[in-house]
């Protein structure tokens, strides 16, 4: 348990102190932005102890190894988010121990094999040595959240030659806070997207996040043929495979490793806004 000594209330409701008097947080209490940080903190010591190694320093992914003989190493990697985990074996005797140990401590459950995390879908197939990850269902949500699940779809999250400014944002003076409020809201959500598996609304979404502050009617109507472009391509995802070639290229004579990620680039010279330019 930890304490924590720069946190300090008031009693709730009519009840009053001393004037003059607040009340010192001893314990960690739901609902308070120091109670992630601070659950972290006792979770990861955990992990520490019971022989798990952060990988890379990234403060999300762990692994534990466990050397069974001159060859055989049994493994677990756990990836953490908050208070839900991915946890991936190669040992069933080694996972069942740990998880045994861990509900010693922790009410636990466990979930069994993936299907769904953080919004996304999980797909496997370890016949054929896939897995797809999807968002279908949080596009769903997005799309009637601001109320486009009945748009026309197009085949594009950008228009082509189109150039966002500065200047197409009204005077600060005359700005609408609800406008702004619902224009982040709408970025923020298909941000979300272009980190888990629409890479594709990448470039799009980054453009018209530059004007999260003051958004204009050019940029309002960039946004939201974002989402007019999900409406359309909402069961699109990543297929990760194993050990074979993409079966998709083999018919147009394309010979590519698995996973391989090919993208393309394009440079801005002297930006509109403040000249300034975006290699490739």
């Amino acid at each position: 348990m930890y304490t924590i000594t720069t946190v300090h209330l008031n009693l709730p409701g009519k009840h009053r102190l001393p004037k003059g008097k607040v009340l010192q947080c001893r314990r960690l209490i739901y609902g308070l932005k120091q109670d992630a940080h601070g659950w972290n903190q006792m979770f990861v010591k955990w992990l520490l102890d019971y022989g798990f190694v952060n990988v890379n320093n990234d403060g999300v992914t762990f692994v534990k190894n466990v050397k069974k003989g001159d060859e055989s190493v049994s493994k677990i990697l756990l990836s953490i988010y908050v208070d839900d985990g991915l946890a991936a074996c190669n040992d069933k005797v080694m996972y069942k121990e740990f998880i045994a140990t861990m509900s010693k401590d922790f009410d636990l459950s466990d979930s069994g094999e993936l299907k769904w995390f953080l919004g996304g879908k999980v797909k496997q197939d370890r016949e054929n040595g896939m897995v797809r990850l999807s968002q279908e269902q949080y596009c769903n949500d997005v799309l009637k959240r601001f109320q486009m699940d009945d748009c026309t779809p197009v085949d594009t999250p950008c228009e082509a030659n189109l150039h966002l400014a500065a200047s197409d944002s009204p005077p600060l003076d005359k700005r609408n806070a609800e406008v702004v409020r619902n224009y982040q809201q709408l970025i923020r959500a298909c941000m979300y997207l272009t980190c888990f598996t629409r890479g594709d609304c990448s470039f799009a979404v980054n453009q018209r996040a530059r004007f999260m502050s003051n958004p204009g009617p050019t940029h309002i109507s960039a946004a939201k043929r974002i989402l007019r472009y999900l409406a359309g391509t909402r069961s699109l995802g990543i297929t990760y495979r194993r050990g074979a070639v993409d079966p998709s290229l083999l018919s147009v004579g394309v010979r590519t490793a698995p996973n391989l990620l090919s993208a393309s680039a394009d440079a801005d010279h002297a930006g509109a806004d403040d000249r300034r330019s975006v290699s490739g």
